[in-house]
């Protein structure tokens, strides 16, 4: 406990100190850290954010579950990392936007900015609430109780979240991933070091398809996880936060060489768990092995360096969410109503915003407990909705069309990506019945397919039919 103690009240004090010096801190400074961050300090929150809790714990747990093939959970976002650094990057840091829903704006307009920013809020808020089960899971061993933990976690990010803003999780990233690969380094040795015993076979090694890990399980997690990695709104925070283009691409090579190599390290410890211990929920593989392995102040010691491995990602992705909703769905409704916030207006919305957030994700981590699934929730609803008009978004502006011209289009392309994602939304949650597999490939399918045609034949610039007309 003295060690938990110690570090909630660092976490604190850091937080009101930054909060002192910047108490004049602009909305640029706030969310985006003023948009001057290095390679090294993209590459870092980019790391610290993707080993928030998914690729850390639940990892851990696929890898328990599923040998090597875990390992495509976070590959599957390396590569989604390197083809953006290559393809749309400059597109996306040049618009110097807020949210993604800043790109998407730029074709379809304001009004379908509230209805994407509405989706990826119910979407994120399943993404935040992997990171509680997480940090909750750990502060469950020090208390006792689930509930308990997981509203404790959630209290710990969001207070300093609220004082630090974004400028927090990009100077602590570095240090966050440095001890998380030294914590991870002496528990792989000790795992490593550990014989087997007769009720624990020593584990082999497995890649490949097999009853277990199966093809459609493949699709399941690499299609949305790399989507969500090539277009996700917290991935594209990390770029709106760059001083340039060259840092925002060093950074995300950077991260992607390191997610591909802590991803190892962690799956090599899943597996060994398997001759040490016998885990009936494979999320709590890591919190097993720590009490296996560890006792007294020094199993204290490391449950607290696990916990700020969910902390690194929760405040970043509490800041997105909480200012997809408190932005560009309220701060863009006042604007309708002829009441713009000023700046320092909209970022105490934001900051309002960030504690609904945190009460919302709380409860869904309570209902859900089991941080991948939680995860491909958010994941599939994104790829269905947003992903294929982020895609459109990004193809016109690239080619110079950063306008739809008829309004019908708009708002039919609107309403039917709010319909799409809130219909998986529900199936997911099991409160629509559904028992297609792969519903989700073949609705995105659909879903871009429409897009293409819409924006192909129906979405065409007045300027260029004039000019048809006139030859």
């Amino acid at each position: 406990m003295f060690w938990l103690i110690l570090y909630i009240a660092l976490l604190f004090g850091i937080g009101f100190h930054h909060w002192y010096q910047h108490r004049g801190v602009t909305l640029d400074g706030f969310v985006v850290y003023d948009r001057q961050a290095d390679g090294l300090r993209v590459g870092m929150s980019l790391v610290a954010l993707a080993f928030g809790a998914s690729s850390v714990f639940g990892l851990a747990g696929y890898a328990y579950q599923y040998n090597l093939n875990a390992i495509w959970w976070t590959l599957s976002g390396a590569i989604g990392l390197v083809v953006l650094a290559y393809t749309f990057l400059d597109t996306v840091w040049a618009i110097k936007g807020y949210t993604i829903s800043d790109i998407i704006a730029r074709v379809f307009g304001n009004n379908i900015r509230l209805l994407v920013s509405a989706v990826l809020f119910i979407a994120w808020l399943m993404v935040l609430a992997g990171q509680i089960i997480a940090g909750g899971n750990i502060l469950a061993d020090f208390f006792g109780h689930r509930a308990l933990g997981y509203a404790l976690f959630t209290l710990i990010f969001t207070v300093y979240t609220l004082l630090i803003g974004q400028a927090g999780t990009v100077k602590t990233g570095f240090a966050q991933v440095v001890v998380m690969v030294a914590g991870l380094a002496v528990l792989l040795g000790l795992c490593v070091t550990t014989p087997a015993t007769a009720s624990h076979p020593p584990p082999s090694l497995h890649f490949g398809f097999d009853d277990a890990f199966t093809f459609t399980l493949f699709l399941s997690v690499v299609v949305p996880v790399g989507l969500s990695y090539l277009f996700g709104p917290d991935m594209y925070s990390r770029i709106f936060i760059a001083r340039d283009v060259t840092s925002a691409r060093r950074g995300l090579l950077l991260a992607a060489a390191l997610i591909a190599a802590i991803s190892l390290l962690i799956v090599f410890i899943g597996i060994l768990a398997h001759g040490i211990v016998t885990i009936t929920q494979p999320d709590l593989t890591l919190q097993t092995l720590v009490g296996q392995l560890f006792g007294g102040y020094l199993r204290d010691f490391v449950l607290v360096a696990l916990l700020s491995i969910p902390l690194s990602g929760a405040d970043i992705i509490l800041i997105t969410t909480a200012t997809l909703l408190g932005r560009d769905v309220i701060g863009h409704a006042l604007r309708l109503s002829g009441h713009e916030p000023t700046a320092t207006g909209q970022i105490w919305i934001i900051r309002g915003c960030m504690l609904l957030t945190a009460v919302l994700a709380t409860v869904f981590a309570l209902r859900l407990q089991a941080i991948i699934p939680t995860l491909l929730i958010a994941y599939k609803v994104f790829s269905i909705g947003i992903v294929p008009l982020l895609l459109v978004s990004l193809l016109r502006i690239r080619r110079g069309l950063s306008s739809a011209s008829v309004s019908g289009i708009n708002h039919g392309v609107a309403l039917y990506l709010l319909l799409s994602s809130l219909l998986v939304l529900l199936v997911e949650l099991r409160l629509i019945p559904l028992s297609l597999p792969n519903y989700n490939l073949y609705l995105l399918l659909v879903n871009t397919l429409l897009l293409v045609a819409l924006l192909r034949f129906g979405g065409r610039d007045p300027a260029a039919n004039s000019r048809e007309n006139s030859a």
